[in-house]
């Protein structure tokens, strides 16, 4: 019985060790400070890119505004200026040839590249140290060079919105 008294002391000063060691584990959803910001806009986003789908613009303006909605705490101001306000531009759209294979000048593979230059403006602070103006995010996705792209183009701007969303939300929300 001893022996067993000894076993669960031990594993009492574990457990107590373990728990309230200088260990800390903090998870962070953002850095938002709810107490001062409430709302968030984003305006419709402009294609200056030539040859970029009509659509694309509108859809990432789209997304960025579900992601706001379910990643933040904020509300989203439909025609207005939130606390946070988001604007850009599709401005780079285009298919590379990239993996060129033998001597015969054909590529294995192709490559979408897209470029975002967006705006983030915190009309919260008087002297807005976390607001930026123009900043281009860039993502590609490579597809085959024997594949029209038509046939992928949606699942290649859906991969790389991915991709831009979260470097976009990285910036503005959690300062990385």
């Amino acid at each position: 019985m001893q022996r067993f008294n000894y076993k669960i002391s031990v594993l009492f000063i574990f457990l107590f060790l373990s728990v309230f060691s200088g260990c800390k584990i903090t998870l962070k959803n953002t850095y938002i400070d709810y107490t001062v910001y409430k709302t968030a806009s984003v305006e419709q986003f402009e294609i200056i890119a030539a040859n970029a789908p009509p659509s694309a613009a509108q859809e990432f303006s789209e997304r960025l505004k579900l992601k706001i909605l379910s990643d933040t705490r904020l509300q989203y101001i439909n025609g207005g200026v939130g606390d946070i306000a988001f604007s850009g531009q599709l401005t780079r759209y285009e298919v590379t040839s990239i993996a060129p294979q033998g001597t015969d000048n054909t590529t294995f593979q192709q490559r979408l590249t897209i470029t975002m230059s967006i705006s983030c403006k915190d009309n919260k602070d008087p002297q807005p140290t976390k607001s930026w103006e123009g900043a281009n995010f860039t993502r590609f996705a490579n597809f085959s060079a024997d594949t029209d792209l038509a046939a992928v183009q949606d699942a290649l701007i859906t991969e790389i919105y991915d991709q831009l969303l979260e470097d976009v939300f990285n910036r503005a929300f959690t300062g990385w």
